[in-house]
């Protein structure tokens, strides 16, 4: 079966008609607008390879997202966060009309994230610790073959430093994964979208998302944001967030191989740095 097709039969578990189904994205994950239905289903595809049991991070998605609306912030809204078809998992959220073209100034996307962090703060729910360095750690073992053992061993050396790191800085629950790409602009807001990479960690690897992000000025948006964060902590951030879209860049090159010239060059641009 493919992940249109259980996205489809998850739906239609639930009580959902689709006979129409949209391919919105293709990457991470698979995205399904179930037409004629206001649903979209998030099927796990590279995810799965990298997070065994993907349905906890599915849940926790969904945990963190209704936290979020709860406090006042613009969130998608869950249906049913894991149903199994025939090996996928599913997850079904509300359609959120929204315009994919909307550019978020720099200034915007940090007030929002303030926001969240604000809303996020008194989560309590359970959150991986070092939800970055252990998807690293996972990542790394499905580049055997892909790169050198010796690049291997670097990115290992790197990630348990940075580990050592991050475990000394003041941790709270961050969206994991706050770039511009994940901020929908919606006709009541900008609504957060996809708290799959959720975990408790610095304030400094959300602002680190941004910092990286192709898609704003990531310098303009770090300034921007209201809170204080050391920039220490957002410079450990960044080397982690660098290693990690190497790593990950190489991971979904498994799936697309012609992305595979993208890997190879950010692989060698952070080589050089050392």
């Amino acid at each position: 079966m493919s992940p249109v097709g259980a996205a489809v039969t998850a739906a239609t578990s639930l009580g959902v008609t689709c006979d129409a189904p949209v391919v919105l994205h293709d990457g991470s994950n698979v995205v399904v607008h179930l037409r004629p239905a206001p649903v979209v289903a998030r099927v796990a595809t590279l995810t799965a390879s990298v997070r065994p049991g993907i349905e906890s991070w599915f849940r926790r998605d969904a945990q963190v997202a209704r936290h979020a609306a709860a406090r006042g912030v613009l969130a998608t809204r869950p249906i049913s966060p894991a149903v199994h078809v025939d090996g996928f998992v599913v997850g079904l959220w509300h359609h959120e009309p929204h315009d994919p073209d909307h550019v978020v100034a720099p200034g915007d996307i940090a007030a929002r994230l303030f926001d969240l962090h604000m809303a996020l703060a008194d989560f309590d729910g359970d959150l991986p610790r070092l939800g970055p360095c252990d998807d690293m750690e996972r990542g790394i073992d499905l580049l055997t073959g892909t790169v050198p053992a010796s690049v291997q061993a670097l990115m290992r050396a790197e990630n348990e430093r940075l580990g050592r790191a991050l475990a000394d800085l003041p941790a709270q629950p961050v969206h994991g994964d706050a770039h511009p790409g994940n901020l929908l602009a919606t006709s009541t807001g900008l609504m957060w979208n996809d708290f799959e990479d959720a975990w408790r960690g610095p304030l400094g690897w959300d602002l680190a998302c941004l910092a990286s992000s192709t898609l704003v000025d990531g310098a303009a948006a770090v300034a921007a944001y209201p809170g204080s964060v050391s920039t220490e902590e957002l410079a450990t951030c960044v080397e982690l967030r660098e290693m990690f879209g190497v790593c990950w860049r190489f991971v979904v090159a498994q799936r697309f191989p012609d992305r595979r010239a993208e890997a190879e060059e950010k692989l060698a641009a952070w080589l050089a740095g050392f």
